[in-house]
């Protein structure tokens, strides 16, 4: 497949500040901003009552979720924060009434999937949805970019003490994220039935030419 079915993406908030955007106050800051922030320039009223985080432990508030990550860092990680974001044009072949639902189960499938190949027990998290708009390609009108946010904090539960968790590329962790999220992304469009490895195929290499070369026009020389 030339085009991936699925983009993930982990980062983290450590508890020193080395500028705009870290430490305390720059977790803080994205935590109220996930919350409030819905679409682009439509922010949701402030309220408690609105259950926007889908709470696995550690909160269904900005204020909530801060102060578990605060309780459960470790020493360089007070929280991940990853982005699970299915590709607009295969969600768009899902029932709008199922999409919802699709992704919080995918989001729920992935981190337990994870922290499990990675030896961990499953920890606390929350994450909520959002919804963008893609932009236009070729006169065809935008399509709803659904993805989930998601907090976890910078330790696992063990049986003995809270374990640190680090997420580190040279060691195959993006990889094997993606390969778990592709994976059960695909289980879940084709448990529905739907045709979506079309949009995904190859295309069919031209029988007339090898290596580069058209067959007819080299030999009509």
């Amino acid at each position: 497949m030339s085009k991936a079915i699925i983009v993930v993406d982990f980062a983290y908030k450590g508890p020193q500040r080395n500028g705009r955007g870290t430490g305390h106050q720059g977790l803080k800051a994205t935590l109220k901003y996930l919350q409030f922030r819905d679409r682009r320039n439509n922010h949701l009223a402030q309220s408690r009552d609105y259950e926007r985080w889908q709470d696995r432990g550690m909160g269904l508030h900005h204020g909530e979720i801060y102060k578990q990550c605060n309780a459960l860092q470790s020493k360089h990680v007070m929280a991940w924060t990853w982005v699970i974001s299915p590709s607009p044009d295969l969600m768009e072949l899902v029932p709008h009434d199922q999409r919802r639902e699709l992704l919080y189960d995918l989001t729920e499938r992935v981190v337990e999937d994870y922290y499990t190949e990675r030896g961990f027990d499953v920890p606390e998290y929350s994450y909520l949805m959002h919804s963008a708009k893609t932009k236009p390609k070729d006169g065809e009108p935008p399509q709803d970019h659904l993805h989930t946010h998601v907090i976890l904090p910078g330790t696992a539960p063990s049986t003995a003490d809270r374990l640190p968790v680090y997420n580190n590329a040279t060691k195959g962790h993006d990889r094997l994220f993606r390969e778990i999220a592709s994976q059960h992304f695909a289980d879940m469009l084709d448990e529905r039935g739907i045709e979506w490895r079309p949009l995904r195929e190859e295309p069919k290499p031209d029988v007339q030419r090898d290596n580069g070369i058209d067959l007819d026009d080299f030999f009509s020389r």
